[in-house]
């Protein structure tokens, strides 16, 4: 049974608030309200946590530049991100005349809420004797590549409902990144379904040796198209601020560019743990320590997000071209490659060999 959504019903019942004993619609309306909570706090812990990796970047490339960062509104300028969000709120929310209002008003949210339900997805691990999973169906790994593909999407509709062209070129170069580097993702993806026989991310993180051991290629090219994925720099090609003045999102403004922009860091984020999951082993407990997963995954995580942040600020952005020609000629062959390692993995585990 999923531990959170049994202790939300626990808590529930605890203090008076159990519509089960009305029959079937109140077991209904009872289910609805527990999924309900346990939606929001996600949305609660997922919103923190985007808050929690910005002021850690603005430190961090702050400490790199040999800069001092944030430091004025509150201790080492923690309340600079309030500060910022009370800004942003009052700032007006400008719709330019030659744009479509509805996709206009539409294309953010279509960023930003398929990431915060693939937070649900991910198997976080055992907290002594919880065991930290909001869902937990058959095909998590399907529904979060499912909810990442609709991404690009959101910042396509984006660029092409400004009526700007820096936007609508920004918005074909979003189109034409996810495509070359969405490909080889999912065939690196499709070699450790092939070898862990599942579409769970929780039996998958629970695999006994590690994927990134088990397929180094694949690994190397799943980490690098999720760089691009999430599209920062170096692989920052909608929103190169040099070539397109923000791209895609140039023309939004106020609350709705904030959107997009919590938006970056929250993907930089799940990045970190996806790739935790499937590739190190998730929340698994160590074997000389057990119920402390949950802690070993986020250590794993924020090891990941640094790297990302470094790369982010020490590596200059790579040209278009040669940009395409890395998912195209690099990362495709090697994502068959890396299949054919799969196939021939499954098959000496299997005892097929």
């Amino acid at each position: 049974m999923n531990t959170i959504i049994w202790l939300i019903n626990f808590i529930l019942k605890a203090i008076g608030i159990n519509f089960a004993v009305y029959g079937y619609y109140g077991q209904l309306i009872q289910t609805v309200l527990v999924d309900l909570i346990g939606a929001l706090l996600i949305f609660l812990a997922a919103a923190i946590t985007i808050i929690i990796v910005i002021y850690i970047f603005r430190k961090y490339m702050a400490d790199l530049q040999q800069r001092i960062g944030p430091n004025r509104v509150g201790p080492y300028g923690i309340f600079q991100l309030i500060a910022d969000a009370l800004k942003m709120f009052g700032k007006e929310d400008i719709i330019p005349d030659n744009t479509d209002p509805l996709l206009f008003r539409f294309a953010p949210y279509l960023v930003f809420i398929p990431l915060i339900l693939s937070y649900l997805l991910i198997p976080y691990g055992s907290l002594y004797h919880w065991l930290i999973i909001f869902t937990n169906v058959k095909v998590t790994l399907l529904l979060v590549l499912a909810f990442s593909a609709m991404v690009p999407i959101g910042e396509i509709i984006a660029g092409f409902s400004s009526g700007s062209k820096y936007s609508l070129l920004g918005g074909i170069r979003a189109a034409a990144q996810d495509l070359s580097y969405e490909i080889p993702m999912v065939l690196s993806l499709v070699g450790v379904i092939i070898v862990s026989s599942s579409l769970n991310l929780y039996t998958i993180s629970s695999n006994t040796i590690p994927f990134a051991i088990l397929e180094p290629i694949g690994f190397f090219i799943f980490f690098i198209a999720m760089i691009a994925k999430i599209a920062v720099p170096p692989l920052d090609l909608p929103e190169s601020e040099s070539e397109l003045v923000s791209g895609f999102n140039i023309e939004y403004s106020g609350l709705r560019f904030g959107i997009f922009y919590l938006g970056v860091f929250g993907n930089i984020f799940f990045a970190s743990l996806f790739i935790s999951t499937v590739y190190l082993g998730g929340g698994s407990d160590l074997p000389w320590i057990s119920g402390l997963g949950y802690i070993w995954l986020l250590i794993k995580a924020f090891i990941f997000m640094f790297i990302f942040l470094t790369l982010w600020i020490a590596l200059p952005r790579i040209r278009v071209d040669k940009f395409m020609n890395i998912g195209w000629r690099v990362l495709l062959p090697l994502s068959i490659i890396n299949l054919i390692w799969s196939v021939g993995i499954a098959a000496l585990m299997s005892g097929v060999i």
